[in-house]
């Protein structure tokens, strides 16, 4: 985790250098990394909260960034990389208790009303109103055993793969295994960038309900 932060910091330090030297056109680590940020503001952030995405896009860009760069870490099969800090449970469940407090101290009027008084009628208030705050709860469990499953999974099915040689054990069935696992770890590398996005994307869902203006029916 200490590493990918370092990572994080060097990239964006070098990143934030290049627009300090009022480059207009982004150079090297700034070419790659822009693309990205504006895709997060304009295609996650603003579809999704509206006209208050520029006071949470920081967030939001943290949590993308975090979370692609532990994934691909996770990819890496020697030191010090290797770790697959985003298939433990833990990990997860404090990114995801970061966006609940996120949400849960943004929400505004609207967003309690629609919790506490739902727009049902009021016979379904006992059955409403229970239901809306068990939703506040389960939307960061959702994305906590989302990103959990989906990244060890495909460390167990590459893991399963490489176990078939010593299952069998033949050496005849290591190219196999082979072509297998690298098919599976070209497709993680797409994983990884997916449920980066997916997490983000998710979380900005949630803080869109929690701040829009109108009632939400």
């Amino acid at each position: 985790m200490f590493l990918s932060v370092i990572i994080l910091f060097v990239l964006f330090f070098f990143t934030a250098k290049n627009y300090k030297n009022n480059n207009l056109v982004p150079k090297g680590i700034a070419g790659f990394l822009e693309p990205l940020v504006t895709f997060v503001r304009d295609d996650i952030a603003i579809p999704n909260i509206g006209k208050k995405a520029d006071k949470y896009t920081p967030y939001l860009l943290t949590v993308f960034f975090f979370v692609w760069i532990n994934n691909l870490i996770g990819l890496i099969p020697f030191f010090p990389f290797s770790s697959n800090l985003t298939g433990n449970i833990f990990f997860t469940f404090v990114l995801a208790f970061i966006t609940f407090l996120v949400t849960v101290f943004s929400g505004n009027k609207n967003y309690w009303k629609h919790i506490l008084s739902p727009p049902v009628p009021k016979a379904l208030y006992l059955i409403m109103i229970p239901i809306e705050i068990i939703g506040i709860f389960t939307k960061p469990f959702a994305l906590m055993i989302r990103l959990f499953a989906n990244i060890t999974a495909g460390h167990i099915i590459i893991l399963s793969l490489v176990s078939l040689i010593f299952i069998f054990n033949s050496v005849a069935v290591a190219p196999i295994s082979g072509v297998f696992v690298l098919f599976m770890s070209v497709l993680e590398l797409i994983v990884a960038a997916l449920q980066a996005y997916v997490f983000t994307l998710l979380t900005a869902l949630f803080i869109g309900q929690a701040v829009e203006d109108h009632d939400h029916h």
